[in-house]
């Protein structure tokens, strides 16, 4: 054992601890200066490892996190909108395969339909008898943009055209559009088409062809559909287009056509000249009815807060009946028969009544017939005018209103007695003087009271005489009544009443 000396003098504190480091490195001294006693106190670094960073002093704090740029929170904008992008380009896929894969009888609630069956309302007995039910075809899907998913047609024939015609509705759910229509066919067919939101709400309704039996008879088709229940959707509608088509010929036809269709608007195309109707019955609610033309010998029309409106002509009997909407109507009424008597009935209420009537006859000579005319409604104009008449005819007309204007204008070959009633009368006889410079007729006031006025036109040349004098009255109410009388050069000639 070797023992060298140690010199006691020296400290083992003063000795300089060994370097660790190779020869050829050299440890880089610091950059700033350390003057914190608590620093200076911790033990020298080890040096085998190569210092990266720095460590951060008070001299040197940390900086603040910087804040992104105006790129960064456009990179952000980007990854928001591909992510809200591709969810709802999923979204859509996902709705678009359900839509397909949904079966085509959907629209009906089949809890619902299980615990209570919806049934169509029972034909009347007096309408006739179901005989067989409608056979659908051509089912197809209708546009996205449509009211309703789908449509189905279906015909019917009628083998006798010379009996009754008949189109019926019942239910509530019993609405669309008729029209009448010439074709050059054989036999009179209905072509019918059904608009609806699934097969099941369709096969609800009882279409069917009818038969009536007794002194009635005839044959046509039923539309029944189910009242009103509890818990009825927007997709338990159904909606009904009726195209009936009347076969021409060369002799005219003559058919017998009734319609019972509420909540139908009816439309007749130009018939007149084409077809007849020995008996022709519309009526409809809450619809209107528009005649481009049509003959009848005997005719009713008849809807409620609805128009009428187009021309008719008539040779027995014309009735239109509103309320609650105008009638505008062009009427030709044909006297065929010197012993009876043409009638037309044009009534509505709170609505305007606007009629140019045509009376007419069929003698060889052109001339007389009887004609009864009744106009009235209630707190709305009355605007009558006859524009054309037969010399030698005889004419009863009635034209009342309330609270609003009354005019009328009669034709030239008027001649009888008139009666103008209102509240309050002021006559202006101006309008003769210089109109009938010929003088050949004669207008005479047998009585003027408060309130009434009556008179009489006459010819005053036998020829222009009619056999039998006609009559007219007009009433109106806290408003302008106007009575003309037009001559041969459709000149106001001679009455003008002022309320």
């Amino acid at each position: 054992m070797i023992i060298d000396d140690v010199d006691d003098t020296t400290s083992p504190k003063s000795a300089a601890p060994p370097s660790a480091l190779p020869p050829n490195r050299v440890p880089e001294p610091l950059a700033i200066p350390i003057f914190d006693a608590g620093l200076a106190q911790l033990p020298p670094p080890y040096f085998s490892y190569q210092a990266v960073s720095e460590l951060p002093t008070p001299a040197t704090p940390l900086l603040a996190r910087s804040k992104p740029t105006r790129y960064s929170r456009r990179k952000q904008q980007r990854r928001c909108l591909v992510v809200v992008s591709f969810v709802l380009n999923c979204f859509l896929v996902a709705l678009l395969l359900r839509t397909r894969s949904e079966p085509e009888d959907d629209g009906v609630d089949p809890g619902r339909d299980a615990g209570r069956s919806v049934e169509a309302v029972v034909p009347d007995q007096r309408l006739g008898r179901c005989v067989h039910p409608a056979q659908w075809s051509n089912a197809t899907r209708l546009p996205t943009i449509s009211e309703f998913r789908y449509q189905a047609s279906t015909t019917f024939t009628f083998s006798d055209p010379s009996s009754l015609m008949f189109l019926v509705a019942q239910g509530a759910h019993s609405s669309g559009d008729l029209s009448v229509l010439p074709t050059r066919e054989a036999l009179p067919y209905v072509l019918l088409t059904s608009r609806y939101h699934s097969h099941r709400v369709r096969d609800r309704a009882n279409v069917c062809w009818m038969e009536r039996a007794g002194s009635a008879g005839g044959a046509g088709v039923g539309i029944f559909t189910p009242p009103p229940f509890e818990g009825q959707k927007p997709t338990d509608k159904l909606e009904f287009d009726i195209t009936l088509y009347l076969p021409t010929a060369f002799t005219m036809p003559t058919y017998n056509l009734e319609t019972l269709l509420p909540s139908f608007t009816h439309t007749l195309d130009a018939l007149h000249g084409v077809v007849e109707f020995d008996r022709l019955h519309l009526e409809s609610q809450n619809r209107p009815i528009f005649a481009e033309s049509v003959f009848a010998c005997n005719a009713t029309i008849r809807t409620t807060n609805a128009l009428i409106a187009g021309t008719f002509d008539a040779s027995n009997r014309l009735s239109l009946f509103t309320h609650n909407a105008p009638i505008d109507v062009t009427v030709n009424l044909h006297n065929q028969n010197i012993f009876k008597t043409s009638e037309l009935v044009l009534q509505t209420r709170n609505a305007q009544l606007e009629a140019a009537i045509n009376l007419l006859t069929t003698s060889a000579l052109g001339e007389g017939g009887h004609f009864n005319v009744s106009t009235h409604t209630t707190d709305a104009p009355l605007i009558v005018s006859f524009p054309a008449s037969p010399a030698h005819s005889t004419l009863h007309f009635a034209g009342l209103t309330s609270n609003a204007l009354a005019n009328v204008w009669l034709n030239h070959a008027f001649e009888g007695e008139f009666t103008l009633a209102s509240s309050m009368v002021f006559v202006d006889r101006r309008p003769f003087l210089g109109l009938d410079p010929h003088k050949l007729r004669s207008v005479f006031y047998s009585d003027w009271k408060a309130g009434v006025v009556t008179g009489n036109v006459k010819w005053k040349l036998p020829i222009f005489k009619s056999k039998t004098m006609g009559t007219v009255r007009v009433e109106t109410t806290n408003n302008v009544l106007k009575f003309f009388c037009m001559t041969s050069l459709c000149r106001f000639c001679t009455l003008f009443v002022v309320l």
